[in-house]
């Protein structure tokens, strides 16, 4: 899987009430060769030049180059682990009683406890 890096940043504690980080143009700081090296969500003295958020330059910096395809790819390799992630967040709460199986609606209290019996048999329990 291919690992995207970027810096941004988002400065939002320097937001005054009531103040809307801007959404539809970015700041971007640049190297010596005229390559973006961070994104900023506001001006910036490191980072005078405003661009929109869908330039093609901005997209490139932001999604590491990678084609649409490779980045579909990227979504779907990721599902599983996400998955995983979900199901141990989801036994957490409920081993402290943060929420109850019963909680959950029938099919979906089915579906976790079926995983967790196939998941007992891999580990050989």
């Amino acid at each position: 899987m291919q690992v995207l890096a970027a810096t941004y940043v988002w400065d939002l504690q320097g937001l005054k009430q009531g103040e809307r980080v801007n959404t539809g143009t970015r700041y971007v700081a640049r190297n010596a060769e005229g390559g973006i090296v961070a994104i900023f969500d506001r001006p910036h003295a490191a980072a005078p030049e405003q661009l929109q958020e869908q330039d093609p330059e901005m997209l490139a910096f932001v999604t590491g180059g990678a084609s649409e395809d490779t980045l579909r790819q990227n979504l779907l390799d990721s599902d599983a682990d996400l998955l995983r992630i979900l199901e141990d967040l989801i036994n957490v709460l409920v081993d402290n009683n943060v929420i109850l199986l019963t909680d959950f609606p029938e099919a979906v209290q089915h579906k976790l406890m079926n995983r967790q019996k196939v998941r007992d048999k891999l580990r050989g329990g």
